[in-house]
């Protein structure tokens, strides 16, 4: 009989805003056959990360002895880039002033642990989780200018009040791309594994490699 891994034992924390974050870097971590060595926790909004990222700070070593860190940058990744880094700074860490392309690693300083920062979708731009399943489409797509064209009709008609498409606009596409696999409406992550949508994309590489440096390197 096989003995269950009991994660939470791991020095090794990455922090995610929700249940789809944890999901797609589950699926993700399992296609690259990446070590089972950290733990993934969904923060349950993303709200309550800084006090998640505060409290697995203060412990003590080898508690903890690194912390990865996924958030969205949402509509204005400066904003999100300095939130992140003055909390990080309250904690004796030294932040460059713009986040590394290719993930940033911040090394600690005697008993902190290692901080690793990933700004969904690419550290490069404004966006969310559903902009880098996006670029997890495969590239030969025939799909995709259809929802393009789909969603710019409905946001022209302006026939609904609840969706916003400068908030909602990359849910509603990969959702609706999504809609229209074989096996229909599948969550992000489940899509990633049954390789609907592209993990060997540029994009996810430089994603896999930031999890490679922070946990394995």
């Amino acid at each position: 009989m096989n003995k269950k891994i009991n994660r939470k034992n791991f020095p090794f924390k990455l922090l995610v805003e929700g249940e789809d974050d944890l999901y797609v870097t589950a699926n993700i971590c399992n296609k690259h056959h990446l070590v089972d060595n950290f733990e993934i926790i969904d923060c349950k909004g993303v709200d309550n990360m800084p006090d998640e990222i505060t409290a697995r700070i203060k412990r003590q070593r080898p508690d903890i002895d690194t912390i990865g860190i996924i958030i969205d940058a949402d509509s204005d990744i400066d904003a999100r880039w300095q939130s992140v880094r003055s909390l990080l700074e309250k904690e004796g860490y030294v932040i460059p002033k713009s986040p590394e392309s290719t993930g940033t690693i911040i090394q600690g300083i005697g008993r902190n642990p290692t901080i690793g920062i990933w700004l969904m979708p690419d550290n490069l731009q404004t966006g969310m989780l559903e902009d880098f399943a996006r670029y997890l489409i495969p590239q030969e797509d025939l799909l995709s200018p259809y929802v393009d064209q789909i969603l710019t009709q409905i946001e022209s008609l302006e026939v609904s009040n609840r969706y916003d498409p400068n908030i909602h606009r990359a849910k509603a596409y990969i959702h609706t791309w999504l809609a229209w696999q074989v096996n229909p409406g599948k969550p992000m992550g489940t899509a990633i594994a049954a390789t609907f949508l592209d993990h060997n994309t540029d994009l996810c590489l430089r994603f896999v490699g930031w999890l490679n440096r922070l946990f394995i390197a």
